[in-house]
C-alpha cells in the first residue's frame, strides 16, 4: 500500500495531524498499534479528560533544550484559538473548573471520537491494531513494516507515538525507537508528572491529607553550597500510603527525577520569619494549639513530634534550639524521598526528540527530510492539567499543515 502522508500514532497529536493534513488535501493514513485509538485521552482527568489549561504561561513548560524554541511552538496556536477549534470545529462545548477545562459532557470519550470523526470526514483513513516495528528510509519516502510483517509505504511520515508513560495504553516508548532508527538524538528519558516515594512512615500514615504547599526544588548541595533553586510552585500536595502525590508533587517531580534535586516545603503562607515571631510568644499556649490553628491537626502533631515536642508543651518554654528545628520545619521541611513511581505511573515522559533538530513551524526534521515529529516524543512538557494536551495539539496541528 501506498499512501501520501502516514502518521503512526492516533492518540491526541496524531489525530490532529491527521484531521490538518487531510483538510490540507494529504492522502492521510493514520495507524494506531491498539485495537483502540487514543485510549490515553480517554483515561486523562479521571476519565473526563481535561483537555485544555484555563490560562497558559510560556515559563510553566520546561524542555532541556532552548527556551526560546519552546516559546515559539507554544506561539503558534494561541489556547484561545485552540479552545475555539474544540467548541467551533468539533462542536464540543468545553467548561471551565478552576484552572482546567473539560467537555461539559464530562466524557473523556467524547473528546476523542470527536477528533477520530473529524478526521476521518476530512477523509483520513485510520488503520487499528497496525504496530510499527520499523521505519526505513527509502528513495521515495519511507517504507513501514508492522509487527506482524505488514508493510506500506509514505512520501511523508509524522511520528506521533507518545511516549513511554503508561504503558498500559500503548505508550510503550517505540516512538523514540524509530526516532533513533532513523537518525536523531535523545534527550534522556525520565518519567516527568510522576508521584514520589519515602520509606518515612510517619508520613505515610498521613496517607489521604492534602493541603496547599508552596514548594521549592533545589539542586544538590555541594560543599556547603545548599544548591541553586531549579524551580518553585503552589499547588496542593497529596500524602499517599507510598509518598507524595497531588499537583504540586506532580508538578515538581520532574526536578527530582531528571536533576536528582531535593524538594523543600513551606506547609502555610507564612515564612519562616512569621513563624520564628509567632514561636517567640511568651505567653502560655502551647505549640500545639498554635500549630493546630494554622494546619491539619494530624500534620501538626507529626511536624511537632518531628522535632522533639509533646502536647502540652508551652510556647514561653521552647528551648531556641528546639524552635529554630520548628521553623525549619513549617516554612523549609525537605521531603525524605526514597523515590518515583515510574512510566507506569508518571502522566508525562520528559526528555526525547530535542526541538533544534526540528525546523520550529513545521516540526520536520533538520535530518530526515520528509519527516516530521510531534507530541510526547518532542523534549517539551508542562505541568498538571491540560499543558500537555495543549502541546499535543499545537505540535499536531503543525505537522499536519506541513
Amino acid at each position: 500500500m501506498n499512501k501520501g502522508t502516514v502518521i503512526i500514532g492516533a492518540g491526541a497529536a496524531g489525530s490532529l495531524a491527521a484531521l490538518f493534513a487531510a483538510r490540507a488535501g494529504q492522502s492521510v493514513l493514520f495507524l494506531d498499534g491498539e485495537e483502540e485509538p487514543g485510549r490515553k485521552i480517554l483515561i486523562s482527568g479521571g476519565g473526563r479528560c481535561n483537555v485544555l489549561p484555563a490560562t497558559v504561561a510560556d515559563a510553566a513548560f520546561h524542555t532541556s533544550g532552548s527556551q526560546p524554541l519552546l516559546r515559539r511552538l507554544l506561539s503558534a496556536w494561541p489556547l484561545e484559538e485552540v479552545q475555539a477549534f474544540f467548541e467551533r470545529d468539533l462542536r464540543l462545548p468545553l467548561r471551565r473548573e478552576k484552572d482546567k477545562l473539560f467537555p461539559k459532557s464530562q466524557r473523556a470519550r467524547d473528546v476523542r471520537d470527536a477528533l477520530v470523526k473529524e478526521a476521518i470526514k476530512a477523509k483520513a483513513l485510520l488503520e487499528v491494531s497496525w504496530k510499527v516495528a520499523a521505519v526505513e528510509r527509502t528513495g521515495k519516502g519511507f517504507l513501514l513494516t508492522a509487527t506482524d510483517g505488514r508493510q506500506l509505504t509514505a512520501e511523508r511520515l509524522i511520528l506521533a507515538a507518545g511516549g513511554q508513560s503508561v504503558p498500559t495504553t500503548g505508550s510503550d516508548g517505540s516512538g523514540f525507537a524509530l526516532a533513533r532508527s532513523l537518525g536523531h538524538e535523545l534527550t534522556p528519558l525520565y518519567p516527568a508528572l510522576v508521584p514520589l516515594l519515602t520509606d518515612d512512615e510517619d508520613l505515610r500514615a498521613l496517607a489521604g491529607l492534602s493541603l496547599p504547599v508552596r514548594w521549592t526544588a533545589r539542586a544538590p548541595a555541594r560543599d556547603g553550597d545548599p544548591g541553586r533553586v531549579l524551580g518553585t510552585g503552589e499547588r496542593e500536595l497529596l500524602f499517599t500510603h507510598r509518598g507524595f502525590s497531588g499537583p504540586a508533587i506532580m508538578d515538581a517531580s520532574h526536578f527530582v527525577t531528571r536533576d536528582k534535586a531535593s524538594l523543600h516545603i513551606c506547609w502555610t503562607e507564612r515564612s519562616a520569619e512569621d513563624w520564628g515571631a509567632a514561636l517567640a510568644d511568651p505567653g502560655s499556649r502551647t505549640v500545639h494549639r498554635l500549630l493546630r490553628k494554622h494546619l491539619p491537626a494530624r500534620l501538626a502533631t507529626t511536624l511537632a513530634h518531628r522535632v522533639g515536642l509533646e502536647e502540652t508543651d508551652r510556647l514561653a518554654e521552647l528551648p531556641r534550639a528546639t524552635r529554630q528545628d520548628l521553623v525549619q520545619a513549617l516554612a523549609n521541611f525537605t521531603l525524605p524521598i526514597s523515590g518515583h513511581r515510574g512510566f507506569a505511573h508518571a502522566e508525562v515522559t520528559g526528555g526525547g526528540v530535542p526541538l533544534a533538530e526540528l525546523h520550529s513551524k513545521t516540526l520536520e526534521s533538520r535530518r530526515v527530510p520528509g519527516l516530521h515529529i510531534c507530541g510526547e516524543l518532542l523534549d517539551a512538557q508542562g505541568p498538571i492539567g491540560g499543558h500537555n494536551f495543549l502541546l499535543a495539539w499545537i505540535s499536531g496541528r503543525l505537522a499536519g499543515q506541513a
